[in-house]
């Protein structure tokens, strides 16, 4: 079967053919119809990940898949052959990830989340949801931004500010976003109440202007820190400050005015299950920037795919 992976921590993924993993016990396999890229497939490959979990050599990579159970191991009660599932396919090892024809996954992965398509649900829009979309409702949650109140959201245009737009606006907080003018009005239609053009002006002044006693929290998805440090102020006093991409210095973190931290997602079975019930309500929606074929999926983790509207998530449509 066609696979995207590698040998070593370190190397180019590149596409190869390999033998079809078959599941053990406790593992389902899932003919993938979808998957999706993520920030994180490159830092597994790259070995910045490699003390975080089990790995097994040769690696195929992919985190984020929609498919088919075509196989149970012994054990397995949660899936049967002929199921649609979606997750993060996070295993221990990982070894099959989603950049595959064919992966295989724990039924209960030890790091990820696996649950049924709900009904009606392309696995373009399935495979577009998992890291993403659990990072963003994981961070809102985090934050405790009360209805009524206001988060201003860096990089509002990605695979997570997408998803954080649509389920702030969703419990009903006013949601401040930096895009680019060319993006201004989709990003308005996801439900964001005011827009700040990137370039217009400083950004710690656009918030204060736009929240003089301060905005209750800032989502950053960009790890930009000098763009985080220099909008700080801006947060009122006992209102947070996350980044979901280790966008904050050791003064910023040590800072007792407000709450300021790196989030990393936790709780993923219980929030793909939320995500699940979103998308079904059509409450969120994944925005898709580009969809490509599986042998276009290392020149997607290289950055070389080129977005004219919002870069949303890149989904990878293998069958």
């Amino acid at each position: 079967m066609r696979a995207i992976g590698i040998e070593h921590f370190g190397d180019t993924p590149t596409l190869k053919e390999v033998p079809i993993p078959e599941p053990g016990g406790g593992e389902v396999q899932v003919a993938v119809e979808a998957a999706s890229t993520n920030p994180l497939d490159l830092a597994i490959a790259s070995g910045a990940l490699a003390s975080l979990g089990e790995y097994r050599f040769p690696l195929t990579l992919g985190m984020d898949g929609a498919g088919i159970v075509t196989a149970i191991g012994d054990g397995v009660t949660e899936f049967g052959v002929g199921d649609r599932v979606f997750g993060q396919f996070w295993g221990r090892p990982l070894r099959s990830g989603t950049f595959a024809e064919v992966a295989v996954v724990q039924a209960v992965p030890a790091f990820g989340a696996l649950a049924h398509v709900p009904d009606g649900l392309p696995s373009g829009a399935a495979a577009a949801l998992p890291t993403a979309g659990m990072t963003a409702l994981g961070a809102i949650d985090a934050m405790r931004v009360p209805e009524g109140g206001t988060l201003a959201i860096l990089g509002a245009t990605g695979g997570v500010g997408t998803f954080a737009v649509q389920a702030a606006a969703a419990r009903g907080v006013r949601v401040i976003a930096t895009v680019s003018a060319q993006v201004a009005e989709a990003v308005r239609d996801l439900g964001a109440t005011e827009i700040v053009e990137r370039g217009a002006e400083p950004l710690d002044r656009a918030l204060r202007r736009l929240a003089p006693d301060g905005v209750d929290a800032i989502l950053d998805t960009v790890g930009d820190r000098s763009l985080t440090s220099s909008v700080a102020g801006a947060v009122r006093d006992g209102g947070a400050l996350l980044s979901i991409a280790f966008g904050l210095d050791e003064r910023l973190l040590a800072d007792e005015r407000i709450r300021a931290a790196d989030y990393r997602l936790d709780r993923k079975p219980e929030r793909l299950a939320e995500l699940a019930r979103l998308a079904t309500a059509g409450t969120i929606r994944p925005v898709i920037g580009a969809t490509l074929s599986l042998e276009e999926a290392p020149r997607a983790l290289a950055g070389g795919i080129e977005f004219t509207g919002m870069r949303g998530k890149t989904v990878l449509q293998v069958r």
